[in-house]
C-alpha cells in the first residue's frame, strides 16, 4: 500500500471513530466539523505512532 493513501486510510479510520462515538446529533455545524478533524488529526497521530511501535518491535525480533 503506498504511504499517501495509506495515510488518507488513517484520516478517514480516525474520522469514523470519532463519529462512532460522538454520535448525537445528526447535524454538524462549522465548529463541531472544525472540532471533529482536530479529533480526527489526533486519531490519526496516535495510530502511527502504534503503527511504529509495532513495526519497530517486529524488525527487532526479525534482527535477533
Amino acid at each position: 500500500m503506498r504511504k499517501p493513501f495509506r495515510y488518507v486510510l488513517y484520516i478517514m479510520v480516525g474520522f469514523l471513530i470519532y463519529q462512532v462515538i460522538d454520535s448525537g446529533e445528526a447535524g454538524f455545524t462549522h465548529k463541531e466539523v472544525k472540532n471533529t478533524l482536530v479529533i480526527a488529526m489526533i486519531a490519526v497521530f496516535v495510530l502511527l505512532l502504534i503503527v511504529r511501535v509495532i513495526k519497530q518491535r517486529y524488525d527487532d525480533n526479525e534482527k535477533e
